[in-house]
């Protein structure tokens, strides 16, 4: 019998647990199937709970492939992306239950920076955080400046976006500054209205005044003097509250359609 907090760990992951059993049904149709042997037993173990023995299952499947021609191990691990990553929480950051660090650090990351340095214009191949590859790089920037008219790639950057932007304005009503410097917000409001003017009439209304708003946020900040008091003090000294609370939306929410594998 499980403990209650084996059940709590059960229900808190069911959703994870779910993706492992779907994925492994993908994967055992395959074309790949013979090559997949060892991860598919890694995800019928880790499912089990059996971590030891999942992840020497994981380890033999990265050991037989390790080795192969560039093409064949891209080959291998892109159509293992395409067969997993509709069940990443967090897309198009992979989940570490399906590429734990191992994999990351043995496997794809080693091919995703060989994969660069091949094909530097192919969007695809700076898309995916694979072991922090992009040496300082936005990974996800470079994939919309490459293919600004994507919506995947409009949507990955956007992502970041909102987490970074999120980050900066979370302490405002409480240390009375945003975090970072005013070139800095400047950059990322820029940037934002960027990938908006790409998206264009696929954006939702509830979301139209965001990059606007942003901008005058990032132009009184830019202008703010020290001296003056805290930069709260003065955007409600200039009566602009609206620009104190109002919410960045996650990405999901800035698109009418979304892309591929989101929906």
């Amino acid at each position: 019998m499980k403990s209650s907090a084996q059940r709590a760990k059960l229900t808190w992951n069911a959703n994870r647990f779910e993706a492992l059993e779907r994925i492994r049904a993908v994967l055992l149709e395959s074309e790949f199937r013979p090559l997949y042997a060892s991860y598919i037993a890694y995800l019928e173990l880790r499912e089990r709970g059996l971590r030891k023995r999942s992840f020497a299952q994981l380890d033999a499947f990265i050991e037989q492939i390790a080795s192969d021609p560039f093409e064949v191990r891209l080959s291998v691990v892109r159509h293992l992306v395409g067969a997993t990553e509709e069940y990443w929480d967090n897309w198009p950051a992979p989940d570490n239950w399906q590429f734990p660090e191992q994999i990351s650090r043995r496997l794809t990351g080693p091919l995703w920076r060989e994969w660069q340095e091949r094909d530097p214009a192919n969007p695809e191949a700076w898309l995916h955080g694979f072991d922090d590859l992009s040496r300082g790089v936005d990974g996800r920037e470079v994939a919309f400046l490459l293919d600004p008219t994507h919506p995947r790639y409009q949507y990955a950057h956007l992502n970041g976006l909102c987490a970074q932007l999120n980050h900066e304005l979370h302490e405002l009503e409480h240390v009375e500054t945003i975090l970072c410097t005013p070139e800095h917000f400047g950059k990322l409001a820029g940037s934002v209205s960027a990938v908006a003017a790409a998206i264009g009439g696929n954006m939702t209304e509830e979301v139209a005044r965001t990059p606007v708003q942003l901008n005058e946020l990032a132009a009184i900040y830019r202008s703010h003097k020290r001296d003056s008091g805290t930069f709260l003090r003065e955007l409600l000294r200039l009566g602009r509250k609206d620009l104190v609370d109002f919410p960045i939306l996650p990405a999901r929410r800035w698109f009418r359609v979304l892309p591929h594998p989101l929906g």
